[in-house]
């Protein structure tokens, strides 16, 4: 079989995107059914996260695939897990470059993967279909971002920053990171540059790209508020309250409440 283009990587794995946020989906439907296949994805995801503390890369990709494989066999749907597994397979490298070059931090990617098993046990479809996507795009972005692939915002250091804090947005950001490794200017530039296109500082911007993709989680899922405030980079509930009421005019339980309406 040839090498495959960037184009025809990237197709491949905004397709893996798909699959696997559609059998999150359905899985999270089956979840509350199906106690015994929730015990078996929080034992492979135990066995996913020593091996990546170890710095194992045999045993997590065994346990990956199988932590997966089982996620789409729960969605009980025909011909997925074939379709599935073919984009899998045809991945295969693409995967091993993300682990060697996405993930220096085990506790990233162990946390997007307990995420992912944690909305599926809640049976919350929106919200599994969330979190399968998002970890599925996060690793393609991750290799763009070590200037293994070409991408869109290359050369642009605004528009590179951006895309990064958007798909970072529960991790640590800092503004000097973020201009020297990312947009590849000095934090000064970066900083001006957002203040110049989009009228706010690189800190407002986050926080406010943080409490917008919190009111999408409180309108579409049921997740419960303190995740939420976890998932957007808030360790501080009671401060994720604070400037979400701040921007919304609501606290996060009371707009969930008027937008479920």
């Amino acid at each position: 079989m040839t090498a495959m283009t960037t184009t025809e990587l990237r197709r491949l794995s905004e397709l893996r995107s798909v699959l696997e946020g559609f059998a999150a989906r359905h899985a999270a439907t089956h979840a509350t059914a199906s106690p015994g296949t929730l015990k078996q994805l929080r034992s492979i995801l135990k066995r996913l996260t020593n091996a990546l503390l170890a710095g194992n890369y045999s045993a997590f990709r065994h346990a990956d695939l199988e932590l997966h494989e089982t996620i789409v066999n729960l969605a009980n749907i025909p011909l997925l897990r074939e379709t599935w597994r073919s984009v899998w397979d045809s991945l295969g490298a693409l995967h091993k470059k993300g682990f060697d070059d996405c993930f220096p931090d085990p506790r990233t990617i162990a946390e997007e993967h307990e995420h992912l098993v944690e909305t599926i046990a809640l049976g919350d479809p929106a919200a599994a279909e969330d979190a399968a996507r998002t970890h599925v795009e996060a690793v393609w972005f991750g290799l763009a971002e070590q200037g293994n692939f070409t991408t869109e915002p290359e050369g642009d250091p605004l528009k590179r920053a951006v895309a990064h804090l958007v798909f970072r947005l529960h991790c640590p950001l800092k503004l000097t990171h973020v201009a020297n490794k990312i947009a590849f200017t000095s934090p000064g530039n970066l900083s001006r540059l957002f203040r110049q296109q989009h009228g706010l500082s690189f800190q407002a911007y986050l926080q406010r790209l943080r409490l917008e993709k919190a009111a999408e989680l409180l309108r579409t899922t049921r997740l419960p508020i303190t995740r939420i405030a976890k998932r957007v980079g808030y360790r501080d509930v009671s401060r994720f309250g604070q400037h979400f009421k701040r921007l919304f005019e609501a606290t996060p339980a009371v707009y969930r409440i008027s937008e479920q309406r």
